[in-house]
């Protein structure tokens, strides 16, 4: 094989995460490029955080330990994501991120899934949307040419409840404990990293960017 061929069998990006947790916004630009720059077609999944929240949300722990780490996170992310963190709006509440992921089996079906997860995160992270709310992900939705009054019937009646829970409990059974938790072929990347790390390791298992290959 040359340097410029591609493995004959497709390689594998594949994200799980939670739109509520901020470190996995970051990592949205990352794979949205990895998939522009590479013959990749990453697929996102659900890691739910806090399967405790109730549908309208609920406060955010308000305890001196729980502002020291939001002030360790904030002065991370500055340092290492300035761009994206000047965008971003961190919500007052803790948000109910199980609708979004029945919105994005949704989406799934119609092949939209990858465009709506980056939707759905912008409306939350940088619009100070509540992803709890269906209008909401209605709004995302519409952004990707989604059948916005199809997508509204599903989540009132809970079409896609079971196959979202069915994806958690995927991330359960094969160990995923952070978020984002990405796969790259064979190698398992937990947490955010820079996009050159992700880089060196597709290339690692002989993933060429699409430049390489036009050359």
């Amino acid at each position: 094989m040359t340097e410029t061929q591609q493995p004959t069998e497709k390689f594998r990006v594949a994200v799980f995460a939670d739109f509520v947790c901020p470190y996995s916004f970051l990592a949205v630009e990352q794979i949205d490029r990895l998939a522009r720059e590479y013959d990749v077609q990453p697929l996102w999944r659900p890691h739910w955080l806090h399967p405790d929240t109730p549908p309208e949300g609920c406060p955010r722990e308000q305890t001196a330990d729980a502002k020291a780490r939001a002030e360790r996170r904030d002065a991370w992310m500055k340092e290492m994501a300035p761009d994206q963190y000047a965008r971003m709006r961190f919500p007052e509440n803790r948000q109910y991120s199980f609708r979004a992921f029945e919105a994005l089996e949704y989406a799934s079906d119609y092949e939209l899934d990858f465009a709506y997860k980056t939707a759905v995160y912008d409306v939350m992270w940088t619009e100070g949307g509540d992803i709890g709310q269906i209008d909401t992900l209605l709004k995302a939705a519409e952004r990707v040419g989604l059948d916005v009054d199809e997508l509204q019937a599903c989540l009132e009646q809970r079409t896609y409840a079971e196959r979202a829970l069915d994806a958690v409990k995927q991330a359960h059974r094969i160990g995923i404990t952070s978020t984002p938790t990405i796969f790259l072929g064979r190698t398992r990347i937990n947490g955010w990293h820079y996009y050159e790390v992700l880089q060196s390791v597709m290339e690692k298992q002989g993933v060429q960017p699409k430049v390489a290959l036009a050359s």
